[in-house]
């Protein structure tokens, strides 16, 4: 699957600026860690995660770059202290985690008070779970909730939610840490 012209669009609108402290989550072979390492600039950094160590390293051999950091870990316990990131993206993985409310609380930990999290997919809810249950097992039982429902558990995760679009092109579910 090869890039989309609107990811830089897509993570300006998400607000990434020079100077964020940006988590990748499920980043891959960094798809989208490549253009928001230049939208950080040299005084940020983007820790590009993903529990596929073979994909990662793929991606760094993709971006060997001094503010872009590979970093193999499981979505449910981060390898981060609190409170470290100003922004999460979740683009194309959230379906794929097991426990989404485990990694919703976990994204939420790391970031700091009034940090922002993008849960973002190219198509709608429907239309990737159609697609995914015409896949083998086990990815064929991986689903991404409408956004009302997934509403409901980023307040349960200590989110409260600031954009939400779902169309037949685009997944935006936009959420912000409340202080606590």
């Amino acid at each position: 699957m090869g890039d989309n012209p609107m990811f830089p669009a897509y993570l300006k609108q998400f607000g990434i600026s020079p100077g964020n402290r940006i988590l990748d989550i499920g980043a891959g072979t960094g798809r989208m860690t490549r253009y928001i390492v230049e939208l950080v600039g040299k005084d940020g950094w983007v820790a590009a995660e993903d529990i596929a160590e073979k994909m990662l390293l793929e991606g760094k051999k993709l971006l060997d770059h001094p503010n872009a950091f590979w970093i193999c870990d499981d979505v449910y316990r981060l390898a981060f202290k609190n409170g470290v990131f100003d922004k999460v993206l979740c683009f194309s993985a959230f379906p794929h985690f097991i426990d989404p409310i485990a990694s919703l609380y976990e994204m939420n930990r790391v970031l700091v008070p009034g940090g922002r999290l993008l849960i973002l997919h190219l198509s709608s809810s429907e239309q990737l779970n159609t697609f995914h249950a015409g896949l083998e097992s086990p990815v064929n039982r991986d689903i991404l909730p409408q956004v009302q429902e997934m509403e409901l558990m980023l307040q349960e995760s200590g989110f409260k939610s600031v954009r939400m679009v779902e169309e037949e092109d685009l997944y935006w579910l936009e959420a912000e840490k409340t202080s606590s």
